[in-house]
């Protein structure tokens, strides 16, 4: 019935783990909000042009497969050819470099320019802050020893992750949004979607010690994201969920794939472990119940043994039945 619904079960242990979950962490880009991001406004200091920081940009981005560096290459797409970029790192929570056209570039977040003395003007350092108010992420941009300006881009929420949080609260969960984004950028994600607790600013390897700190607190935590960075968190988890829509390797590290990429199918997962859990009891309680009451009589002499072996098939047929119920799950 998982199968049907786009909910991949790994193994039978993962029901006993779905029944002791208290708390699940949810990673915002792509598993609450859409990942499909859009540049919306280009801000550059005196003397550089929009469209040049728009190519060079995006010519380091396009190399990366995070949803905002793919929001930025897109753009640089939009408006032209967009060169080769040569020398690529990823610089893990932080950014990414690369030569292009000569030039060496860097893009992400400001204290990655920082390391490399190229600070933003008060103009462009205000704007960006007051972009970041308004919940949008940006990022910096710089390039030859100095900073150049930045791209802001917008993440739309999915329209149905509302529901599904508000699935999972009525579930007993506490849920948790967990983002490498600013906090203004998180807090009206959370808002807008009803979650209280945010965890913010955190670089991928910050996201395993997130959760390694809820455990130490005695919560048995879920943890459903999409992204490479996810998979050390997704592993750590007591109940790793993956969007299907995400990376091979945090679906690899989940104990359950969300076929759809439909946040309500978390809840969907959690509801159905735990009735077929409930169902396993059921059916372990009345066989041995019936098996109590029936020896002992048929040892006395006083089943007939065609009675007795009918009644055997019987609660074969009960436990089958019983557990096709499950089919129903809507």
């Amino acid at each position: 019935r998982g199968a049907q619904l786009g909910i991949l079960i790994k193994g039978p242990e993962v029901l006993e783990s779905t029944r002791k979950v208290d708390t699940i962490v949810l990673d915002k880009t792509g598993t609450v909000t859409s990942g499909r991001m859009e540049v919306t406004d280009v801000i550059v200091e005196d003397g550089t042009d929009a469209a040049e920081l728009l190519r060079l940009a995006g010519a380091v981005e396009a190399a990366s497969e995070h949803p905002i560096a793919q929001a930025v290459a897109r753009a640089a797409a939009g408006a032209g050819p967009v060169p080769p970029v040569e020398s690529f790192e990823n610089i893990p929570g932080r950014g990414v470099q690369g030569v292009v056209d000569g030039h060496a570039v860097l893009v992400g977040r400001e204290a990655l320019l920082a390391d490399w003395a190229q600070h933003l003007s008060p103009r462009v350092a205000a704007a960006k802050a007051e972009a970041e108010g308004g919940g949008k992420t940006v990022i910096a941009v710089g390039w030859d020893g100095s900073a150049r300006g930045v791209v802001v881009i917008a993440d739309t929420v999915k329209p149905t992750s509302a529901e599904a949080v508000a699935a999972l609260k009525r579930l007993g969960l506490t849920p948790i949004l967990l983002t490498g984004d600013n906090e203004a950028v998180a807090r009206r994600i959370a808002a807008e979607v009803g979650i209280d607790v945010v965890s913010a600013e955190v670089l991928p390897e910050g996201k395993v010690d997130v959760i390694a700190r809820l455990q130490g607190e005695g919560r048995v935590v879920a943890m459903v994201g999409d992204g490479v960075n996810d998979a050390p968190a997704l592993a750590t988890a007591d109940l790793g969920m993956a969007m299907g829509t995400g990376a091979d390797v945090a679906i690899e590290a989940s104990d359950i794939t969300l076929v759809r990429g439909d946040l309500r199918t978390a809840a969907d997962a959690i509801r159905l472990s735990r009735r077929t859990l409930g169902t396993i009891k059921t059916n372990l309680f009345w066989a041995f119940a019936y098996n109590v009451a029936a020896v002992p009589i048929a040892a006395l002499g006083l089943l007939n043994p065609m009675l007795a072996g009918a009644a055997m098939a019987f609660s074969s047929v009960f436990v089958v039945g019983n557990s096709l119920r499950l089919r129903r799950f809507r």
